[in-house]
C-alpha cells in the first residue's frame, strides 16, 4: 500500500471538527480493505491501462460489502468499468469504493477513447449499477476520489450511480479535462428506482449536463458545485430532489425541472449567468425555493406558467403559496443549520483498536476492546469487514478517548435471551467519553436481521455530540436524553422503531429513511429537529411534535406503497409546537385520511389530501411561533 506521509490535519481543539480538511484515508491491515494495487495489480501510474484490474476487482467483490480501496494515483482506463446489465436482487450491488483522497485518486479515461466519441450514443465510464431496476441496491458508496473523462470523449458519462435506502457519494469530483469541457453527462442519476441516497461535497466540472435525474424515490444533495456546463447544470427530467448548498458557475441554466419533478432547494449561489437565460427553469409546480443568490441571469426563476421572477436574491418562494391552519404569515421556521462534524481521520495506527470476533457471543470481546482503547487513549474502534457477523446480548458502554466507531460494513446482530434490553435499555450507551464528538459509521446492519424489534440502538448519557452516518439499524435510533446534539446522515431504521427527541436535545438529519406500519416514525417532545430529506414508507405517523417542539422539514417523500394497513393516523400531528413542513406524496393509491392535524390552545384543525395540489405542499407552517 502506498501511503502519504502523515498529515497535520487540524488542531486538536474542539474547533478541529470542521468540514473541508485535507483527507488522507488509510486503514490498518486488520480492517480488511481490498486494495486494488496490492491484490489486483493496478498500477495507478497514469501510464498503465488498469481497466482489467479494476473490472476484476468489481466482479470478484460485488455483493460482498467489502471496502474496495484505491491508494493515491491516476488509474488509466480504456473502457467502461463497474456493473452493467445488472440484475435485481442479485450480487450486482453493495459496491463500496473508497479512495485515499479526493484529489489524489483519479480514475481517468484515456483521451480520444474508442466508443466514447459520439454524443448521440453516450457511454458510461464508471458504473455502480446499470441494468434492470431494483429497489434493493442498498449501501452503495463512492468516497474520496476524482472521476475524469479525459479529453476528446464527447459521448462520455462520468459516474453512473444507484443506491437504495442507504448509500452515498462523499467528497468526489467528476470532471472533463477536455479544454472545451467535452462530455455528455457528469453525474448520472437516471437509473430507475434511484434512492434514497445522500450526495455530499460533490463537484462536477464540464460536460453538456452536469447532473441528471429521472425517476427517483428520494435524492438528497448537500454542497453540490457545478462548473462550466454547456447545456444545463442540473437536469431534473423527473424525480424527487432535495438540495442544500448549490453553487453554480455557469452561463447555462442552473436547474431545469421537468413536469414530473419535485424540487426543494435552499441556499444557492449562482454566478456567471447569461442575461438571456433564467437561473432556474420550472416545468413543475411542485417546488420550494429559499435563500438564493444569482448574478448575470436575466431572471432568478422561470415558473411553470412562464412568469419570470427577477432579482439578484430570492428569500423564499413556493409555487401557489404555502398553507397554514392557524398561521397567517406563512414562512419557514428557519431553525439554525449546523454542518455535520467531520472528525479528522486517525493517521496513527497505534491509536486504532480492533474488535475481534468469536462465536456465539461477542459482547465481552467488544466491551473489552472499548475498555482497552480507553486505557491506551485510542481514538478509533474498528470492526472486521462485511462477511463477519458480531453477536451482542447486553448493553455496551462506550467511553474514553474514542471519537470514531468504524463498522467496516459489518453486521452486528442483537439478541436478548436474558432480557438485558428490557425497559428500553440501549445497545450502545455513550457514558464517559472525553472526546467532544464521536462518529458511528459504516455498518451494513446494526441489530441483525432478526434482532429484537423493540431494541434501542443508542443512548447519550454524556450530552456529547453524536454523529450517526451511513448505517442501517433495527429498532429505534436513540433514547431521549436531557442534552446533546445528534447528526443523523444517510441512516435507515428498521420497520419497528421510533426516533425520539426530548427537551434539551437537538437533531440535524440528512437523508433519513424510516419505514413503519405501526410505530410512530419520529416523536419530538419539546426538543428540536431539522431534516433535509425525509423519505418514508408505511401508514404510521411520520412526525408527532408536542410540548413546544421545534421541527423543520425540507423535502418529504411519503411513499405510500403498502396496502391493507391497519392504522390510519394523521401523517403529521402538531400540538402547540413550531413546525414548518415541505410535503410530497408518492404513490397515492392508499392515502392518509389526514395529512396534518394541528392543535393550538385546545383548538384542533385538519389538512386533508384534497387540500393538496398534485399531492404536494411546498410549505406548511404551524400557528405556534
Amino acid at each position: 500500500m502506498r501511503i502519504l506521509p502523515s498529515l497535520l490535519l487540524l488542531t486538536c481543539l474542539f474547533g478541529s471538527y470542521l468540514t473541508g480538511f485535507s483527507e488522507n484515508i488509510i486503514f490498518p491491515p486488520e480492517a480488511g480493505v481490498i486494495n486494488v494495487q496490492e491484490k489486483y495489480g493496478a498500477k495507478g501510474d497514469g501510464i498503465t491501462d488498469d481497466t482489467a484490474a479494476i473490472q476484476k476487482l468489481v466482479e470478484e467483490n460485488k455483493g460482498t460489502n467489502h471496502t474496495l480501496y484505491f491508494p493515491n494515483g491516476t488509474y488509466l482506463i480504456s473502457d467502461s468499468v463497474g456493473i452493467f446489465n445488472g440484475q435485481a436482487h442479485s450480487r450486482d450491488r453493495f459496491l463500496n469504493f473508497q479512495g485515499q483522497s479526493e484529489a489524489g485518486v483519479v480514475l481517468k479515461l484515456k483521451d480520444n477513447c474508442e466508443g466514447f466519441g459520439d454524443v448521440k450514443i453516450p457511454k458510461i465510464m464508471f458504473s455502480l449499477f446499470e441494468g434492470r431496476g431494483t429497489g434493493d441496491a442498498m449501501h452503495t458508496y463512492v468516497r474520496n476520489m476524482t472521476v475524469d473523462v479525459g479529453q476528446g470523449n464527447p459521448g462520455a458519462v462520468g459516474l453512473h450511480f444507484l443506491a437504495n435506502n442507504t448509500g452515498a457519494i462523499y467528497h468526489v469530483t467528476v470532471r472533463s479535462s477536455d479544454p472545451a469541457g467535452a462530455g455528455y453527462l457528469g453525474l448520472d442519476l437516471r437509473q430507475h428506482q434511484q434512492g434514497p441516497e445522500l450526495i455530499r461535497y460533490v463537484t462536477v466540472i464540464g460536460f453538456d449536463r452536469g447532473v441528471e435525474t429521472q425517476s427517483t424515490f428520494s435524492v438528497v444533495l448537500e454542497h453540490l458545485t457545478l462548473k462550466n456546463q454547456r447545456e444545463v447544470g442540473f437536469a431534473m427530467t423527473s424525480g424527487r430532489i432535495t438540495i442544500r448548498g448549490l453553487t453554480s458557475q455557469n452561463k447555462v441554466p442552473v436547474i431545469i425541472a421537468g413536469k414530473d419533478a419535485q424540487l426543494g432547494l435552499v441556499e444557492g449561489n449562482f454566478t456567471g449567468g447569461d442575461p438571456a437565460a433564467s437561473a432556474i427553469v420550472l416545468e413543475t409546480p411542485k417546488v420550494y425555493l429559499r435563500d438564493l443568490k444569482q448574478t448575470g441571469y436575466g431572471a432568478m426563476v422561470e415558473t411553470v406558467t412562464k412568469e419570470k421572477i427577477p432579482g439578484a436574491t430570492l428569500v423564499e418562494w413556493v409555487d401557489g403559496g404555502g398553507r397554514g391552519l392557524f398561521a397567517k404569515d406563512i414562512k419557514s421556521l428557519r431553525l439554525p443549520i449546523k454542518e455535520s462534524p467531520e472528525v479528522p481521520w486517525e493517521q496513527d495506527f497505534s491509536k486504532w483498536q480492533f474488535v475481534d470476533y468469536s462465536q456465539p457471543d461477542d459482547t465481552a470481546t467488544l466491551q473489552k476492546a472499548i475498555d482497552d482503547a480507553a486505557k491506551a487513549k485510542k481514538t478509533t474502534l474498528f470492526f472486521a469487514p462485511g462477511e463477519h457477523q458480531y453477536n451482542i446480548t447486553s448493553p455496551i458502554r462506550v467511553h474514553g478517548s474514542l471519537n470514531r466507531i468504524l463498522g467496516m460494513e459489518s453486521i452486528a446482530d442483537v439478541a436478548d435471551p436474558s432480557g438485558a434490553f428490557a425497559g428500553g435499555k440501549a445497545v450502545f450507551i455513550f457514558d464517559g467519553l472525553t472526546s467532544p464528538v464521536i462518529v458511528v459509521e459504516r455498518f451494513f446492519l446494526l441489530g441483525g436481521w432478526k434482532g429484537p424489534t423493540k431494541a434501542v440502538m443508542f443512548e447519550n448519557k454524556d450530552g456529547k455530540t453524536i454523529v450517526l452516518q451511513s448505517l442501517f439499524h433495527q429498532g429505534s435510533t436513540k433514547n431521549v436524553s436531557s442534552s446533546g446534539e445528534w447528526f443523523i446522515d444517510d441512516v435507515s431504521p428498521g420497520r419497528s422503531g421510533t426516533l425520539k427527541v426530548g427537551r434539551g436535545e437537538k437533531v440535524w438529519a440528512r437523508q433519513y429513511n424510516p419505514e413503519s406500519f405501526k410505530e410512530n416514525m419520529i416523536e419530538v417532545t419539546g426538543g428540536q429537529i431539522w431534516i433535509l430529506g425525509l423519505k418514508t414508507e408505511g401508514r404510521a405517523s411520520h412526525i408527532i411534535a408536542t410540548d413546544r417542539a421545534r421541527v423543520e422539514l425540507i423535502g418529504t417523500v411519503s411513499y405510500q406503497s403498502w396496502d391493507k394497513q391497519e392504522l390510519d393516523p394523521p401523517m403529521f400531528t402538531i400540538k402547540d409546537s413550531a413546525v414548518s413542513l415541505s410535503i410530497g406524496i408518492y404513490n397515492s393509491r392508499y392515502p392518509f385520511t389526514t395529512v396534518v392535524e394541528e392543535t393550538k390552545s385546545g383548538q384542533k384543525k385538519t389538512l386533508l389530501p384534497k387540500d393538496l395540489a398534485n399531492w404536494h405542499l411546498g410549505l406548511y407552517r404551524s400557528g405556534t411561533q
